[in-house]
């Protein structure tokens, strides 16, 4: 059973996982890097996050620490989760490499190719700690703040959970399985690949471009931008995903034909709430903006990773490549030049035997 566990960042996941885990019995200590203590000021004087559950009941969750020293965050601890965007990914990976300790292991939620990521990171810092790294296919739960405190809309009833190196993802799953529904997913490409934000926010965020830009209050994607025309744009990316899947071994989870239609899209097949599940995830607001995550992270840190698999392995992706292409030009970006290369994921140039030695053993 685990003891301790360090949660790193400062939003919504964040502080969702760290009262979450604390009111599981957890020893938990939540860090945010030091340049946004002014919005984590209240937890910092707190030292404990109220959270409201899917079934409406509120409870307080006592802290062992809130802090934004990296060293005194993961001193000790068994598990270190990373519930952040990809976009801080370095920022705290680079955080915490300089005192990580023997037999920890490091979970990124969702994985957005991540395990990988610091994989490379390590090598190149010539680290040898013996750390393993993991990651989910997506958060535990859908969450959002409320003011002083957050609350969960939906639960996970089944989360991919893969380790890198693969060998290493039994252990994982049995060390997690007490708190979160985890099943062992073959390889951290399982993991990153199946992650459906950059499957349905991208394509679905830039077909509602115009009502985004004109919203005069907020707009919500699922409930009023999710439309047959739209699922079905939806549904092609799925299966150029799919496609880069099977060309590298990994298989997709699997969706009812009927779910790809819902105004939740297939975004809740995997999640329950105690009445309403399609309700629930489509009355879920945003993107605010062509700026916002739905973009500059699903793209870069999601589609673009594919888009490079794509490439290597000869799998035609004309969707995803309109997809990425138009966003840059919305945003006035280079996505495919800022976007996690398969260099930066140490597997450019490989073939598949050599990406799945890789996978099995790691670096």
């Amino acid at each position: 059973m685990l003891k301790k566990v360090a949660v790193l960042g400062g939003g919504n996941g964040s502080h969702t996982m760290a009262a979450d885990l604390a009111l599981k019995g957890l020893e938990v200590r939540i860090c945010e890097a030091p340049e946004f203590k002014d919005s984590f000021a209240t937890t910092l004087k707190r030292q404990e996050i109220s959270l409201v559950e899917a079934g409406g009941g509120e409870r307080t969750a006592k802290l062992a620490l809130a802090t934004t020293d990296f060293e005194k965050a993961i001193k000790g601890v068994d598990y270190i989760m990373m519930p952040i965007p990809a976009t801080g990914h370095e920022r705290f990976f680079r955080a915490i490499m300089p005192y990580l300790e023997d037999g920890q292991t490091i979970v990124a939620w969702p994985g957005n190719y991540a395990s990988l990521y610091f994989a490379r990171m390590m090598g190149e810092e010539g680290l040898k700690k013996d750390i393993t790294l993991a990651e989910g296919h997506t958060l535990p739960w859908g969450c959002r703040g409320e003011g002083g405190r957050v609350r969960i809309f939906v639960d996970a009833w089944k989360l991919l959970l893969a380790a890198l190196p693969s060998k290493d993802t039994a252990r994982v799953v049995k060390d997690l399985k007490g708190y979160y529904p985890v099943v062992a997913g073959s390889s951290v490409l399982e993991t990153s690949l199946n992650n459906l934000n950059p499957i349905v926010h991208p394509v679905g965020t830039i077909l509602n471009a115009g009502a985004i830009d004109n919203r005069k209050e907020d707009f919500h994607l699922y409930r009023d931008g999710t439309t047959k025309s739209i699922a079905m744009a939806i549904k092609a990316v799925f299966e150029e995903v799919s496609r880069v899947g099977e060309a590298v071994g990994v298989k997709m989870l699997g969706y009812p034909e009927e779910t790809f239609w819902l105004k939740s899209t297939i975004m809740s097949h995997y999640f329950k709430t105690p009445f309403d599940m399609d309700g629930t995830v489509a009355n879920i607001s945003g993107p605010a903006s062509m700026t916002s995550r739905y973009i500059t992270e699903d793209i870069p840190y999601g589609l673009v990773p594919v888009a490079g698999l794509a490439c290597s392995y000869g799998v035609d992706i004309p969707i995803i490549d309109a997809t990425i292409c138009l966003a840059s030009t919305i945003n006035g970006a280079d996505y495919y030049g800022e976007g996690r290369s398969l260099g930066e994921l140490g597997i450019a140039g490989l073939n598949r035997e050599e990406l799945d030695k890789i996978l099995k053993q790691g670096f």
